[in-house]
């Protein structure tokens, strides 16, 4: 389509804005959605297609989002995609003041998630081969007919995890997999599984070696009153909802596997323990591949639950009513109240619910992974700290969106202490730290990619006190790297020593709800936000202005001019 008096850099602004000035006399009509200018309205949300037609000559100047174009009578703008438009006109002769006209398009599957920002879906990664990487493999070593076997891989290189992309490939049945930022995980159909099982790791060859149970299996229903200790490699089947009373105790022993009845939960009054190894984890899933079992469900404070080297599967049969816990409107993996939960080294995979709901309760994870859930889980009311581990895909491993609370991870009213973690590749939000309550979460050194909506989205209820310090982390390929929406005058958010990479919006203040009030400060300082569509973006959408005052910046530097804070420091890439 022919551009008249425009430059082609000012054709790649518009483009990449998500609009397109067009010239359409003797060539093309406006297309579907065209409205006259003065059929503009501001402060309103338009679904697409939308194009905005020229159809006076008393125009003699128009800007879109700061940019100049040429706007003569008979062109029309065509808006492409989701997004916030700031339209000002100036006229001929000073026939008329100025207008202004803010508005956004909007698309139906996505108007009640994302408001004024771009649909964002997440940019492909590249995979590459594994070269000099070891590769660390954990997995059960026994198994049963009829169920999955999970499998975890680690790319490392010097000791630590080396963030690289592969493709992967379980070599008897076929199924694909990834690593992401070097760790990912499959289960495969125990049909499958042979003595030597082979993987394809980023082109390089592994295998499994297993063995098949062949004796008589330990069965468990019903009540545990008394200490029962699972002795190690044992095949345990429980065949209906179990219940460990305070004055019983339940220990599993390394390499054990747990197999569930489809639907039955684990009620526990008293510590229940699976000590699997570095070389023989404990595996905890549903009987059946196709199926899923309930979850862990404690109300009292004994009832603990301490696991390491073990892999929790297929769990969230329920959700009725009495299951309906949180966001996630499902049951949980954990739902624990006024207890403790302790996890080192263990693996969440493949879950039709969430993986915790804890209220009131300990929380001290190390080094686990929880992949391919609903959610990861809403955290309410407890103290939460969680070290070196990821979060990932959620509710699957796609680039298709859903609108359904798929978070990594979702904090309540929780003092937390995160570091070393990674929230990616999540439908919604990276971190969500939510709901209307208070709270001191502090996280350093933690990564955030591949978020359809937030990296971290961050929010609080007047007159709440809540602070968020956030150190040293990255926030790349979202929709929004950080954001701080609906919020208390007391809440308090630092980020230092971040960048905001290639993000839709690197930096927001605001939020997309209308019936929110955004009051909280947010200081970014020794940070960069570079390569984002909006490397920061100031906007309330109740009041359809920015709270300028409310963000502010030391020693941080962006890669485009921001019309909203001229004084940031402009760099290359």
């Amino acid at each position: 389509m022919k551009l008249r008096n425009l430059g082609f850099m000012l054709l790649l602004i518009l483009a990449a804005a998500g609009c397109r000035k067009n010239n359409p006399v003797g060539t093309k009509e406006p297309p579907e959605g065209s409205i006259g200018i003065f059929s503009l309205e501001t402060r309103h949300d338009y679904y697409l297609p939308l194009a905005v037609v020229n159809d006076t000559d008393i125009i003699s100047s128009a800007t879109i989002n700061n940019e100049a174009i040429d706007f003569a009578k008979g062109d029309f703008i065509e808006f492409t995609e989701n997004g916030f438009w700031e339209f000002i006109i100036s006229y001929k002769n000073n026939s008329h003041p100025d207008d202004t006209f803010l508005f956004t398009t909007k698309t139906e599957e996505r108007e009640y998630s994302e408001w004024g920002i771009k649909a964002w879906v997440p940019s492909q990664y590249q995979t590459v081969s594994i070269g000099s990487e070891s590769l660390e493999m954990f997995y059960p070593r026994m198994y049963a007919d009829s169920i999955e076997v999970p499998f975890v891989f680690y790319a490392e290189e010097s000791g630590a995890v080396k963030p690289v992309y592969c493709s992967c490939k379980n070599q008897s049945s076929g199924v694909s997999f990834n690593l992401k930022r070097g760790v990912g995980s499959v289960s495969i159909p125990s049909s499958s599984v042979s003595q030597a099982t082979g993987f394809t790791i980023g082109g390089k060859n592994i295998s499994a070696s297993l063995a098949k149970f062949s004796g008589t299996p330990v069965l468990l229903s019903g009540t545990i009153d008394n200490p029962v200790t699972i002795p190690p490699n044992s095949l345990v089947r429980v065949r209906g909802s179990l219940t460990v009373t305070s004055s019983g105790s339940l220990s599993v022993g390394a390499g054990s596997v747990i197999l569930v009845a489809e639907g039955a939960d684990i009620n526990i009054s008293g510590p229940v323990t699976f000590n699997g190894s570095t070389d023989n984890p404990v595996l905890v899933t549903c009987d059946r591949k196709d199926k899923y079992w309930g979850g862990f469900i404690t109300r009292a404070p004994g009832g603990t639950i301490g696991a390491s080297y073990t892999f929790f599967c297929r769990s969230g049969y329920h959700d009725s009513d009495e299951y309906a816990w949180g966001h996630a409107g499902r049951q949980a993996l954990f739902y624990t109240e006024n207890s403790s939960l302790r996890l080192d080294h263990c693996f969440m995979t493949d879950h039709i619910g969430q993986i915790f709901y804890p209220q009131n309760a300990t929380l001290i994870f190390d080094n686990i992974l929880v992949q391919r859930a609903k959610t990861g889980g809403q955290v309410n009311y407890s103290d939460l700290t969680l070290r070196n581990s990821v979060f990932t895909d959620f509710p699957d491993d796609s680039y298709v969106f859903r609108d359904e609370d798929n978070d990594a991870l979702y904090l309540n009213g929780t003092d937390a202490q995160i570091e070393n973690t990674t929230f990616m590749f999540a439908k919604d939000d990276g971190l969500d730290s939510g709901a209307g309550d208070g709270g001191q979460v502090t996280i350093n050194n933690c990564w955030f990619e591949s978020c359809f909506h937030e990296g971290a989205a961050l929010s609080s209820i007047e007159p709440v006190v809540k602070h968020h310090t956030i150190t040293g982390s990255v926030f790349t390929n979202c929709g929004q790297g950080l954001e701080l929406g609906y919020s208390s005058p007391n809440h308090i958010v630092v980020a230092d020593n971040c960048q905001f990479l290639s993000n839709g919006t690197g930096i927001r203040y605001g939020d997309n709800y209308d019936w929110s009030d955004v009051a909280g400060k947010m200081l970014i300082k020794n940070s960069l936000s570079l390569g984002n569509d909006r490397d920061v973006w100031n906007m309330v959408r109740k009041t359809w202005s920015p709270e300028i005052s409310n963000l502010s910046f030391e020693n941080t530097k962006v890669s485009k001019f921001c019309p909203q804070y001229p004084q940031l420091p402009v760099t290359k890439q």
